[in-house]
């Protein structure tokens, strides 16, 4: 395993991960996007449902452009599915959220060049136990591939 792989999910069983429980209402856990990247090379780790997927390398690099963004505070990856690290795999995630003082219209050019579903406003499963802070004027955003 890489080191890069066990950070990851160091992190994530650091903050209890479990599944979207509807019950229970738990939110998956978030880590950095740079944190879920590094060294990864699983193509179906992200997006999975795009018809013609530009490989995680695509995802990467244009979420570190985001990120690097003078208006955004943190770019985010939720962990919703660890059932891939079985066979070796990196973990499924869902959802990017980006913490940002953006206005809409740029959340939503940023949402169709990653060919995204387009950005919602908030956190479609609660928001997680573990963020940084948001700061007056900046608000989570989240990106979905269905």
């Amino acid at each position: 395993m890489s080191k890069s792989r066990a950070a990851l999910l160091r992190e994530v069983f650091a903050q209890g991960f479990r599944t979207p429980d509807w019950r229970h209402k738990e939110p998956p856990p978030v880590v950095p996007a740079e944190l879920f990247f590094a060294d990864n090379e699983d193509n179906e780790c992200i997006a999975i449902n795009l018809d013609d997927h530009p490989g995680v390398g695509f995802f990467r690099d244009k979420l570190k452009e985001i990120a690097a963004r003078p208006e955004v505070a943190a770019v985010l990856v939720n962990i919703y599915d660890l059932d891939p690290i079985i066979d070796g795999a990196w973990p499924y995630a869902e959802n990017v959220h980006i913490l940002t003082s953006a206005p809409e219209d740029l959340v939503q050019a940023w949402a169709a060049d990653l060919r995204s579903d387009g950005a919602g406003e908030g956190w479609p499963y609660g928001e997680p136990h573990k963020l940084p802070p948001a700061a007056e004027g900046q608000r989570w955003w989240w990106l979905s591939w269905d």
